[in-house]
Order: structure tokens, then sequence, then C-alpha cells
């Protein structure tokens, strides 16, 4: 390796420090590369980007080979100030949809967890950004804030480096201590204590966080929210690494506000006895494991989180726990070629006809690995010579059956899920803290803050009452709503549940055309949130509607006033934590607006205004 010069070294860093907000942002460099060129969209060759010490790189990333990188160009050199000329290694392009790229980029998946990596991170998106992150900044001090949210989560990577590389990227440099482990192979006692010192490490960096800006905003919440998903992190890697004394040093140590606790017993309270809820989130996982490890709260009820099922370990230490019934073989756990699982055809060869398949039978086929393709040289996935649009037989009590429309492929997560309801169905309720699950949309019940996985929904007169009358009672006697803004608090998690769970109910009386119910409805909404703030706006802006059809023309024109110049702002300066809004669903919304308005004789000088400066 070359030695590098301290002073030379040393004086980028200080540019980079001092004038990185000059630099392109990850947007802006987006923008650039996709006017001039075509990134590869392929899913197992993509196109991708780094902010490195020396610039902005484009990347080629094989994501089969646990995303390794294939080709890396400098894009734009901080140094020189200037973009490269990429054409010979990508295609030009004329007329490039760039916004259809943007939204590629910044919408879809998890890129909006890259974006405000991006944003707050100096270097990242690409193995080793976490050590470059430690070593220039971990010594320095009165640093901005952004600053020890990065060394935070490179800290957080770099615990995860001792395990099985939960979030992606290897650990750049030979060492036996970070050498990925096998997929059902557990952390040494060595690397287990190294894991804790980088735990603690972030720990310390987010607490330095909270001091310096308490109303500092992440993506999940505040800094203290922050804080809290720390320790709890550091909970989950000692769980998942079969050391629970360890695992419960970083529960007691962890403090949550009263207020998220009240939402995690929303979570826990809206399920009945018994039950399994998955989750998706940090806020709808980690607040609820914590309650019932310090607290021994609603313990009866199995939290799993969904995107954890994608890590072999987890599935293992759930089946080992006899937390819930599991029949995924330890040789299935353990093949990286069954991380994912295709249904096509096999190539040169005419698509087969749709069939049906019992879900046990599918699960059986995929776990038996009877056919395979290859897509590299030392890797195979199932695969089977027929497109499945529908799954049978997850039998209920009352011997109805779930259909599942399944897609091209699917994800150990999913087929984890898949599993887990074949073995539970019959014995334990199942819940779910999202119904953004399409291939069980025709199933999910809402109950409470929550959705209850059912064996067929019944949609009579009699039976929409009874919902409504349960979830009446729910919110009377159950629900603590936890909102934004109150007592210095962000709930993202407590703003999209409050205002879903009365939807529900203005949606009800709505159709039936009872406005007097309605309005009833929100007088008590307006008791628990007489104000809308910034952070409720995207969960709020459907009250516009519910205001202009109940009658009251001032709130309805001040809330699309004040979410119309919202959005104006998200539009005109794109975040990760506001979104990205393309001119057409810029206009498109400012339209929705003008409409919902328009249809009952209000009007909005305001919205009005924008919608003819883009015209």
């Amino acid at each position: 390796m070359k030695r590098i010069s301290l002073f030379p070294f040393a004086l980028l860093l200080s540019l980079f420090v001092t004038a990185q907000q000059f630099n392109p942002s990850y947007t802006e460099i987006i923008k650039s590369f996709c006017s001039q060129y075509e990134p590869n969209e392929a899913y197992e060759d993509y196109t991708a980007f780094a902010k490195k010490r020396e610039g902005w790189y484009v990347l080629q990333v094989n994501r089969i080979k646990s995303d390794s990188i294939l080709k890396e160009t400098l894009f734009y050199s901080f140094s020189e100030k200037k973009f490269n000329d990429l054409s010979t290694n990508y295609n030009k392009v004329e007329n490039p949809d760039v916004e259809k790229q943007l939204e590629r980029y910044l919408t879809y998946g998890g890129s909006i967890f890259d974006w405000y990596a991006f944003e707050r991170i100096p270097y990242y998106g690409y193995n080793g950004w976490n050590l470059d992150v430690i070593k220039d900044f971990s010594g320095k001090n009165n640093l901005q804030d952004t600053f020890y949210d990065g060394l935070g989560r490179a800290y957080d990577n770099l615990a995860q480096s001792f395990t099985w590389f939960l979030q992606g990227g290897a650990y750049p440099y030979e060492d036996t201590l970070h050498t990925k482990l096998q997929r059902l192979q557990y952390p040494s006692k060595q690397r287990v204590l190294e894991m804790k010192i980088a735990l603690d490490s972030a720990i310390a960096k987010v607490e330095l966080l909270c001091k310096l800006n308490p109303n500092y905003v992440t993506i999940i919440g505040n800094a203290r929210l922050k804080a809290f998903n720390e320790y709890m992190h550091g909970y989950m890697q000692m769980t998942m690494s079969q050391e629970p004394e360890l695992a419960s040093d970083f529960v007691t140590r962890a403090i949550l506000p009263e207020q998220y606790e009240t939402q995690a017993k929303n979570y826990l309270n809206s399920c009945e006895p018994n039950a399994i809820l998955f989750t998706y989130g940090d806020n709808d996982t980690y607040q609820l494991w914590y309650l019932q490890e310090k607290y021994n709260y609603r313990k009866d009820v199995t939290v799993i989180n969904n995107s954890l099922l994608g890590v072999s370990s987890y599935i293992d230490m759930l089946n080992r726990s006899n937390a819930v019934k599991i029949s995924i073989p330890y040789n299935f756990l353990s093949d990286p070629g069954c991380d994912v699982s295709y249904y096509r055809a096999e190539k040169n060869k005419a698509a087969p006809a749709t069939q049906s398949v019992a879900l046990p039978q599918l699960l059986q086929q995929l776990y038996k690995k009877k056919n395979k393709i290859e897509l590299s040289d030392n890797l195979s996935v199932p695969s089977y010579a027929y497109k499945l649009a529908y799954t049978e037989k997850i039998v209920a009590g009352n011997k109805k059956r779930i259909v599942l429309n399944l897609n091209d492929y699917h994800f150990l997560n999913d087929i984890g899920v898949f599993d887990i309801i074949v073995n539970n169905i019959n014995t334990r309720p199942i819940y779910f803290s999202s119904n953004d699950v399409s291939y069980l949309s025709n199933y999910l019940q809402p109950t409470g803050i929550v959705y209850k996985l059912i064996a067929e929904k019944i949609s009579s007169p009699a039976q929409q009452l009874l919902e409504i009358k349960a979830l009446q009672k729910f919110i009377t006697e159950k629900y603590q709503p936890v909102l934004s803004n109150k007592n210095n608090i962000l709930s993202f998690d407590g703003d999209n549940t409050f205002f879903a769970v009365y939807y529900r109910l203005f949606n009800y009386y709505l159709e039936k055309k009872d406005t007097t119910s309605c309005k009833l409805w929100l007088q008590k909404l307006e008791l628990t949130c007489p104000e809308i703030k910034t952070p409720q706006l995207k969960a709020a802006k459907n009250l516009i509607y519910i205001y202009a059809v109940t009658g009251n023309e001032k709130k309805a024109v001040t809330l699309a006033e004040q979410y119309a110049m919202w959005l104006n702002e998200a539009y005109l300066k794109p975040s990760s934590l506001s979104g990205y809004y393309s001119k057409k669903a810029f206009t498109d919304e400012l339209r929705l607006i003008q409409s919902v308005l328009s249809v009952n004789n209000y009007e909005s000088g305001i919205t009005n205004s924008l919608i003819d400066k883009l015209e």
C-alpha cells in the first residue's frame, strides 16, 4: 500500500469537513449521471453510487455475489470540483427519463435508507466506508451533529462485520475476526466481545448527538429515540449471537420515553392472547421487544421482524427458542442458494401454463431443492418450470382456504412467513403491523392498529358494523394515541396509526352518508390532535377531504394550503425525510387537493398559484 504523507491527507480532510456542503448531493449525482448515461437495472448486476474521500464514484455491483463491486469509476472529484467523462464505461443516452431514475434510486425498496445515509454520513456506499469514517472523525471534538450520526452508523456497521453482515458490505481486509460467518455459524466469544465494544462506541456517539442537539431529526424519529434504538440493536445482535446475558445488559441500559412505551402497548394490545405479530421496522419492533423483556409486558405475543427473517440465523434462533412452530430444514437454511427462489421458465423454453399448488406442497418442493437454476459459478437457487399464480389450502379452523398471489420470485423472509403461517395458523392468531403485504392483502383484517390474518373477509353490512363497533371500543378503552410534537417527541408510527384508525371510521360513516357520526368522531380526533404539525402533514392530508365533505370550509382550505406549501418545499428541496416528488407527482398531488376543494365549491389561492407556476 502506498504511504500517504500526513500533510496532504490532513489538508484534504479539512477541505472535506469545511466545504462538503458545496459538493454535489446524492440527488444531484443521480441527476447528472442519468441525464448522460444508462444505468444497469438488472437484479443481479446494477448501478450504484459511493461517496469516498476523493469524490463520488459510480459502481457496478453484483447482488448475487454478496454485493461485490465489479467496477468503480470516479465520477465527481472533490479536489478538482469537476465531473469526469464515463462514456468509455457506460452507454450514452438520448432524451433520458431522469425523473424516472430519480424515483427508482430515491423511492423504491430500501433506497430511502441509502439516501439518508448519503445525506448524513461523510463517506458511504462501499466496503470499508465505516472504517474510513471512524479513522477520520472518531477522535475529533466539536463535530457537527450529522457527523455523530454518521459515526454511530459507522460503528454499528463495524459491529455487524463480526457476524453475518446483516446490512450488506464485506469487511475490506483479511482478518479472521471479520471473516463473514457461515449462515448458521455463531460468533466466537472474542468476536462477541469485539462486537460489544463497537456497539458501545455507536451508543456513545449517539448519546453525544443527544446532548449536542436533542431535537435532531433522524429517519426513525428524534435523537433520543435513535439512542434507544442503538441499545436495542445491541440487544438484537447479542440475542442472535446466543448471548442472553449481554443482550439483557443492553435492555437494562436502554431508556425509552414513556410516550413510545405507550405506542408499543398500542401494538401489543391490538393482538389477541398468544398471538404472532409480524413487524417491519425499528419502531414497531424494538419498542415491543423492550416492553416484553424489561417489564414482561404481553410476552404471550411473539413479535417477529420480517426483515430479519431474511437471515438464516434469525430463523434458527426462533426455531431453537420454540417461539413459533417452524419446519424449514437446517440444510435449507444453511444453503446460500436459498436466499431467493424463482418461479420462471427455463432459458430457451416456452413459458409453461400457470399452475396452482398448495402452500405446504410448495414449501416441501423448495426445501427438497429438486429444481435449480445457476446464477453464478458457485451458486444455484431453487426454480420451478411454471409460474405459480396461486397457492391454496392454508387451512384455518373453519376449513376455509387462503389463496395467495405469488410473485415471480420470493426471498427467504417471504418463505419464512409462509412457513410460520402454515405451521401456526390453526393454533395461534396471526397479525401484521402493516397491510402492505401483496400476497396477503385480501386476507388482512384491520384490528386496532394492526391487521389480522383471516381465512375469509366478510363484507356484509352486519359484519362491517361489528368491526366498526370493535374499533370504537378499542379507541375508547385501549388506544392511547402518541403524536409528534407533544412533549418534544417525534413519533412517525404514532402519527400514521392515529390517523389511519380514524380514517377507517370516517370512511365507514361517509359511505353510510352519516355525516353526523363522522363529525362526532372528527371532533374526538381534534380533541386529541387540536393542531396539525409539520411532521404529521403526510399522515393527516386526507383530513382535507373529510373537512370538505362535512362542510368545514375554513379547516379544509387551511389544511390544504399548509400541505401544499410543505409539498412545494419537498419538491424544490428533496430530502430523505420528506421524500422525492417528480414534477408529475407534485402536480398530480396539487391537482388532487384542488379538485377536493372545488367539488365542494371551495378554493385555495396558494394551491392554484402553485399549479399555475408549473404550467
